[in-house]
This record gives structure tokens, sequence and C-alpha cells, in this order.
């Protein structure tokens, strides 16, 4: 298989076949002879050894690399280690753009294909009614009536019950620097920080300052977002409405297949609101206007019920109403 197509078949493996940017973010990501390893598995290291004709530390050499440039990724089972590259395209981007020694031409390659060729992928997930990867968990302060939050809802809970926690840097806003936003804020749990852990992407953090860390993201605005079932799962990324590969297409109903919302709607009360217009700005789906009687008005199309109104709101005029059931959350 010649060069260039070693990286269009590792591309279409990530599921961007048709991409002429990734293949280029292969290229700088992987040597050839990196990418036909890559293009090998999934594989153990035995049998990496047998259809390359390189030597056990040859092999693992390359594997540890590929591991450090997070485009590979370990299963262990029965005392048996399996390695394989990343399973789509959110996986690649996250784990190749923590990569320590990740050159400027990487971050510029993503940035491009953000702006350029991404867009495609949430109006495929949504035209295909593919259920979506992640989901919003709701700023809970404001909730309507506070037994109805499930543990899977409260972020503070799901930390509090992860048996191990890592923080990384947030990738979406590595890539795109479009805002000032905290950075160090994606936190990962379990599975998800054992493995940030082991490649040096991330630090310990216990409960407590987990919990520091969703507040901080709070006060800045930012969304916590996490996979789209219940349970505590491997990730919270704390998100801007600006950076984020999946906020942004919250806003239109043909590339909103990204997220789902969270099981609540933003409610205006009339009486109490003065029309100040800090929830316009700071909504970042932009579902708030302010209506021609100079009060906040909530698109319920666009509305995610982040919650993030409710929190910059200086007259606690909008708070969480549940608009959808339990069973919302796939389990």
């Amino acid at each position: 298989m010649s060069s260039e197509d070693i990286y269009r078949e590792l591309s279409r493996k990530v599921g961007t076949e048709e991409s002429q940017i990734v293949p280029e973010i292969w290229k700088v990501v992987c040597s050839e002879d990196e990418a036909e390893l890559l293009n090998a598995l999934p594989a153990t290291a035995e049998e990496l050894v047998q259809r390359f004709g390189k030597t056990p530390d040859e092999i693992g050499d390359m594997l540890q690399r590929l591991f450090q440039k997070g485009v590979v990724f370990e299963a262990s089972r029965e005392e048996k280690t399996t390695y394989r590259m990343p399973r789509h395209i959110v996986q690649f981007h996250d784990a190749s753009t923590l990569w320590d020694e990740a050159p400027h031409a990487l971050l510029d390659l993503w940035r491009k294909y953000t702006i350029e060729e991404y867009p495609q992928i949430p109006a495929l997930l949504t035209a295909l009614k593919i259920p979506p990867f992640f989901r919003v968990v709701p700023i809970n302060e404001k909730i309507e009536t506070r037994n109805q939050v499930l543990a899977y809802e409260d972020a503070a809970e799901i930390v509090e019950k992860a048996a191990t926690i890592a923080v990384t840097k947030c990738p979406c806003r590595m890539i795109m620097q479009k805002c000032d936003k905290p950075i160090d804020v994606c936190l990962q749990l379990n599975k998800g920080a054992e493995y940030a852990l082991k490649r040096g992407t991330g630090r310990p953090v216990d409960a407590d300052e987990a919990k520091a860390i969703l507040r901080m993201a709070e006060e800045a605005g930012l969304v916590h977002l996490t996979e789209n079932k219940a349970g505590v799962g491997t990730v919270i990324c704390n998100c801007c409405g600006c950076c984020c590969i999946g906020l942004p297409f919250a806003k239109n109903a043909e590339t909103r297949g990204m997220l789902v919302p969270s099981r609540y709607l933003a409610v205006v009360e009339v009486d109490v609101c003065t029309g100040c217009g800090m929830c316009v700005d700071e909504c970042p789906v932009e579902a708030i206007v302010i209506s021609s009687e100079t009060c906040a008005q909530v698109n319920r199309d666009i509305c995610i019920g982040c919650g993030v109104c409710t929190h910059v709101c200086p007259v606690d005029a909008l708070y969480l109403s549940a608009v959808r059931g339990e069973d919302f959350i796939p389990s």
C-alpha cells in the first residue's frame, strides 16, 4: 500500500474517508512505518512481531510512542493485552491534541479540519439518527424541584462516585483558541482517568478538587457534558459555546445530533426579569432573546437545559424545570 493510501485508510477507519485534511493530520502524527502498524490493529504485540518481523522490543517501542501520541489504546483481558487505534474522529481529535510533544502544525490542522470539514459529522449523525455521543448535565442550583435530580444528572455526585479522577486540558479550547475560559477543566473518570494518568496527559485529583473545578467551570459559563448514558461514565467535559465540537451545532436542527439536552428547560419568571440581557450574552447556544416587553424569552427548541443562564442571572429570574421523563437518559 502506498504512503498516500495508508493515511487515507487510517482516515477511513475513523469515519472520515472523504476528508482531505485528516490524512494530513495522520502524516504529522505518525511515520509511514507507524501508520502500517496502526493499520494492522487490533492486535497483540506478539501478533505484530510475527507480522512485521521486528523484535518484541522494537514493536514495544513503537506501541509506546503511538500510545503517547494518542493513537493507540490498550485493552487487557485474561492477562492478554490487545492494542487498537481510535474508534472514531472525536477520540482521535481529543487524544492526539493532548500529545505532550504535539507540534503546532498538528493543532493548526485540527483547527482547519474543525472549521472546514467537521460540520459534516454532526450533520450526518443527525440525519442518520445515530444516538448522540454526549448529553448535558445541568447546573442544578436552580432546578425547580431538587428531588427531581437523578444521581447521574448531578455532576458533583458523579465525581464523588468515581473511583479515580484526573483533570486534563480541554482539547477543543487548545485547538480553537477562541476564548480565554479556563482550559484545565476536563475531568476524566475511572478508566478515562487511568488512561490519562498512565499516558501522563492528566494529573490526579480527589473528589473535593474535582468539585472545585466544576464550580470554577460554572462561574466561567461552561457547560457540563458527559456520555449519553446513565451512570458515572469516563468523562465530564466542561465546554464553551465557541470552541466545543458539540455545543455550536446544537443551535441548528440539522446538526444537533452530536449531543442531547438535559431533561430540563430554562424558564423565565416574567415578573422578576429586568431584561438586563446577561443570560442572552452567556447562553452557549443562543437560545435566549430579550422580547419587546424587555423580558428574557427562551426558545424551547434550542435550549439545552444546561443552567448557565440561571447561574448568571443577577435577580434569580430563571430556573430549570423538568420537561422530560427519567427514561430520557438511556441506561
